[in-house]
């Protein structure tokens, strides 16, 4: 998520008309008895509702085909006549007055529409995206949201006072809000980068051509939206709640920023999915937690689900700087400033950032109360809707855990929840395969069944879908991390009984390694090789003895008891990382994601697919192996000094100071996987301190100098048993 660009994200909100009431009986007429007369009912409800649903619209093989041409909002010419989509702004009205005008915070939406929707043939549902990146991001924070600070105490209560409502002199409808459009109102260059505004315009055309309509909505307090962004928070959820409620016919919302004129959604059906991939991913999770009338289905493609276990693990902050959702929160403030070119910020909001600042590095890596407002994987009593989430095996930025903790919520619910696993990293799966269907067929497929009540059974699909690690084909299964766990041998490479891990000379080595352009230590320099090829001081390493063919699908959990003689102090990292590789460093094909927290896999086209409307060809790919002698598949991350952490982010508190070199127990609970040891293979598990990959690097995987130098004056020690060391893996049978 701490990323110098966006990364891509989907967000759907569809509606639909519900039956029509049934007559009350005493207005029956008596000829019909009451069987006959249930019948006869209930099939004129069925057509009826059968026709607001397809009228216009061509449903077949359980999904929607394309009905219009599209047309390129980013045109300089752009105008709605002609255009089989409107497009234009409005303004949706909030219950909070953050930024203390007096008047409650507007949110603007951009809204595709299809124009037979807008003209009654049929009411659309619609696609959603409530990307923060995409109104434009401020460049001045690229690197952290510091230069935005100012320091003087915040006051959280201040951003739950709500202002006046507007009064509007009258309404508008969707065409003449199209009428009277815009196109400025989309296509801007945003001040500082350049950047074009409303990012995901186009990335939605495969459906609108298909009669889905479209909303992108960035949120409180970016630009062209009033307020604070505030990251994570339950102020930002219900923001983007209430354009789930104006798409429902349930909130207001206003054709500017003034409230002239109210604008009703007249073209939405009621029902309303959200999708989204990294922070767009984890709104849609945050909405569903509210119960929000209308929300029928997510689909959050690596979303998060609790914001400490994005930056923290088991009592350590895994990132150099323990605070972080101040950094996205500036990063998307362009509605806080107060001059046009974003180099003034409000006084009142960098003081906000700040204080969250001071709130989560008060916590060096445990779970506090600054962390716990932005755990949404307790909150799910209130889910109603369905989820189809998606995440990346191969994501070392939204970790595998975070899809866990949005399955287990949805379970715990009683949700219907789908996990798709692939072998990718931080990205979206648009133009692949997955058990012979395109990835936007399934997606539509998936919304054709919960805004439409398209009966094409999409939603009794297996509970898991995993894509191999050892081929790329995709394999089902009825459950997720119920694999029985099973302990196996664990043999040190180390001959004495204890080895040391030092971190005194450990950041030089990293630097040195991570930075080399030379031949023969840049071929080393992908992360799932720095780990196994540490050496003595930096890490210890021991030998898994699985069997070949051993298919590990759920959490494995690492076992070890250590001592350190450093107990005053706090946040000491330990990692844990489990490596797959054959004797003598033979090199043999696996999904490697090369350098970069937020590069993806590499691809080749095997085919080519006309997307209809107009929209012409688009490649196909699928992912392409590269040649390794390791891959590591799992990591762990724990604080030395805090041997007690149990699994649940809510057990990660602080506790009484350790005694000088005695031994400890601890746990590791490492990233949930999906992973199978081919033949000939063995595992390798390396316990060292800090980890320089979650730490230190920045968009491109460039060490900070300054950063080891600081972390050079932070040295620590520890100790671990040998004898200690042993594994449980969850293993699918």
């Amino acid at each position: 998520m701490k990323i110098r660009r966006s990364a891509v994200i989907l967000a759907l909100m569809l509606t639909a008309c519900s039956g029509q009431n049934a007559p009350h009986m005493e207005e029956m007429t008596t000829t019909l008895s009451v069987e006959e007369t249930t019948a006869a009912n209930t099939e004129e409800q069925t057509e009826k509702k059968q026709e607001q649903q397809t009228d216009g619209l061509i449903i077949e093989d359980g999904m929607l085909h394309p009905i219009l041409e599209i047309s390129d909002p980013r045109d300089p010419a752009y105008t709605n006549a002609d255009s089989d989509i409107l497009r234009y702004c409005v303004y949706v009205e909030t219950d909070y007055d953050t930024d203390g005008d007096g008047m409650d915070d507007l949110v603007k939406v951009f809204m595709q529409v299809p124009a037979p929707a807008a003209e009654g043939k049929y009411k659309a549902g619609t696609i959603y995206d409530p990307t923060p990146y995409g109104a434009g991001t401020v460049e001045a924070v690229g690197d952290g949201a510091e230069p935005l600070y100012n320091e003087a105490p915040f006051d959280y209560s201040k951003l739950y006072v709500q202002g006046q409502k507007r009064t509007p002199t009258d309404a508008v409808t969707t065409a003449d809000m199209a009428r009277d459009a815009d196109s400025s109102d989309w296509n801007y260059m945003v001040p500082g980068s350049g950047e074009i505004g409303y990012t995901y315009a186009n990335m939605y055309d495969y459906y609108l051509v298909r009669g889905y309509a479209v909303a992108e909505c960035s949120g409180i307090g970016t630009y062209g939206s009033e307020g604070f962004e505030l990251c994570g928070t339950d102020i930002e959820r219900d923001c983007h709640k209430a354009v789930v409620e104006w798409l429902n016919g349930k909130r207001v919302a206003y054709s500017d920023r003034e409230g002239t004129h109210t604008v009703e959604a007249d073209f939405s059906n009621g029902r309303v999915a959200m999708t989204g991939a990294s922070y767009g991913g984890t709104l849609p999770y945050e909405v569903a937690t509210t119960g929000v009338e209308g929300l029928e289905t997510i689909i959050p493609i690596a979303g998060i689900a609790n914001w400490y276990d994005y930056t923290n693990s088991q009592g350590v902050s895994t990132l150099f700087e323990t605070h972080y959702t101040d950094f996205l929160s500036g990063l998307n403030s362009g509605g806080t400033f107060i001059d046009d070119d974003w180099t003034v910020p409000d006084d009142e909001y960098g003081s906000y950032l700040w204080q969250t600042a001071q709130d989560q590095d008060a916590s060096n890596g445990d779970y506090s109360d600054a962390w716990a407002k932005l755990d949404y994987s307790h909150d799910y009593a209130d889910i109603r809707c369905s989820a189809l989430v998606v995440q990346g095996l191969n994501d070392f930025n939204v970790t595998t855990k975070q899809a866990d903790l949005m399955m287990k919520a949805f379970d715990a619910a009683g949700a219907n929840a789908k996990l798709l696993l692939h072998q990718d990293g931080h990205n979206f799966l648009d133009n692949t395969i997955v058990n012979g269907e395109l990835w936007q067929d399934i997606m539509n497929k998936w919304l054709a069944h919960y805004l439409y009540d398209v009966d094409n059974g999409i939603e009794n699909m297996p509970k898991v879908t995993v894509q191999s690690n050892v081929d790329g084909s995709f394999t089902t299964y009825d459950s997720w991390q119920d694999a029985a766990m099973t302990a196996f041998t664990v043999q040190s490479t180390d001959p004495d009984d204890v080895t040391i891990v030092d971190t005194r000379t450990l950041a030089e080595y990293a630097y040195q390694y991570l930075t080399a352009e030379d031949s023969d230590i840049a071929g080393r320099n992908w992360k799932e090789v720095y780990y196994p090829q540490l050496g003595v001081y930096h890490a210890a390493h021991y030998i898994i003895d699985v069997p070949e063919g051993t298919k590990i699908m759920g959490t494995p959990e690492i076992h070890v008891k250590m001592a350190t003689s450093d107990v005053d102090k706090d946040g000491l990292m330990v990692t844990a990382v489990l490596t797959d590789y054959i004797d003598g460093e033979q090199n043999f094909k696996a999904y490697m994601i090369k350098h970069s927290l937020n590069e993806n896999l590499p691809v080749r086209t095997t085919d080519r697919i006309d997307m209809g409307g107009g929209l012409g060809e688009s490649s196909i790919h699928e992912y392409v192996q590269s040649n390794t002698p390791y891959k590591s598949f799992s990591y762990g991350w724990t604080d030395l000094n805090n041997p007690a952490c149990g699994s649940d982010a809510s057990e990660y508190t602080a506790q009484d100071p350790l005694e000088r070199g005695q031994y400890y127990d601890y746990t590791f609970y490492m990233q949930p996987t999906a992973y199978t040891i081919e033949p000939g293979h063995k595992l390798m598990l390396t316990i060292t301190a800090w980890d320089p990959y979650r730490s230190f690097l920045d968009e491109d995987y460039e060490m900070d100098p300054e950063n080891y130098t600081q972390y050079n004056e932070h040295k620590y020690s520890f100790n671990i048993d040998n004898s200690s060391v042993s594994a449980e893996l969850p293993v699918v049978k």
